[in-house]
């Protein structure tokens, strides 16, 4: 579909016949949420004011949703975050390394608040998933809050695709693969560690060796599962310990931060129904292997 947003609406293109109801359970509306727009008069049908959403909608008509204007949540901080890709729905942010996604006064979150204000963008700041404090690279925040269940959704059932690179000892061959599907849960001796258990969550890390220089092995990993810090419990485990990774991994001068970057992130976007692909653009940690 096509859209666009206009006068305070976001306009949608109806691009084949679709049950209103249908497309509203598609975008992970609620049953409350519905009720609201309709009984608020913010759900219009080419213009007019959608009383049932049993109604179809045919090829070329025009769906509208009536927008909140909303302020940051966040206290702003003096600086705004860095975005690298986005459009009238979505932000996607870089996040350096040793910061915070949110609880804290200069955290990702009132930087990306800052970033709202200072481009007049009257919306809430919503991020869809987090990295830990030392890990670098791109974090998704979502404009609209009526749409940020889609996402939540999309990241639950494993349809937003997160890669990582990752420095770290070892010894393997280039192009090597790896499952990595060891079950991950906290550390009952010490706080903020987590372990490989029998008796924890499910936890899947794909891993490919893609270069090999200075006695530092380059992974490429994907996440199947979000468990926190599972690529780094899971390399380690597996005798890759991710360099300057504190907790589970080996000090190295080599590199100034922690070895890990969510450098793309993949996802299908909601209105138009596309793939899109999202890599960060510079990481001079990572420069020397790539």
């Amino acid at each position: 579909m096509n859209y666009n947003i206009k006068d305070g609406k976001l306009h949608l293109m109806i691009d084949k016949e679709t049950v209103l109801a249908d497309l509203l359970e598609y975008f992970c509306v609620s049953r409350k949420n519905r009720y609201l727009l309709i009984s608020d008069k913010k759900l219009l049908l080419n213009g007019e004011p959608v009383k049932n959403t049993d109604v179809t909608m045919q090829r070329n008509d025009r769906l509208s949703f009536v927008l909140e204007e909303y302020q940051p949540d966040y206290t702003p901080a003096d600086s705004e975050c860095k975005v690298v890709w986005e459009d009238d729905l979505l932000y996607i942010v870089s996040k350096p390394a040793g910061i915070i996604v949110h609880d804290e006064k200069d955290s990702l979150a009132n930087q990306a608040a800052r970033y709202l204000l200072n481009h007049g963008i009257k919306a809430p700041v919503r991020y869809i998933h987090r990295l830990d404090r030392e890990t670098s690279g791109l974090i998704m925040f979502c404009k609209i809050p009526l749409f940020q269940p889609y996402f939540d959704k999309r990241l639950e059932e494993k349809q937003i695709s997160r890669t990582y690179l990752a420095l770290a000892q070892g010894k393997g061959r280039i192009h090597q693969k790896f499952t990595f599907n060891e079950n991950i849960g906290a550390d009952r001796h010490e706080n903020n560690k987590y372990r490989v258990s029998k008796t924890g969550k499910t936890a899947v890390t794909k891993a490919e060796i893609l270069n090999s220089k200075n006695g530092v092995l380059l992974f490429r990993c994907r996440l199947l599962t979000g468990r926190t810090h599972q690529i780094r419990v899971h390399m380690s485990f597996h005798g890759f310990p991710i360099l300057n990774d504190e907790i589970y991994g080996v000090r190295s001068d080599q590199i100034k931060n922690m070895g890990l970057w969510a450098y793309q992130l993949e996802f299908i976007h909601p209105f138009t129904r596309k793939t899109v692909r999202v890599q960060d653009t510079d990481n001079p940690d990572f420069m020397l292997y790539l």
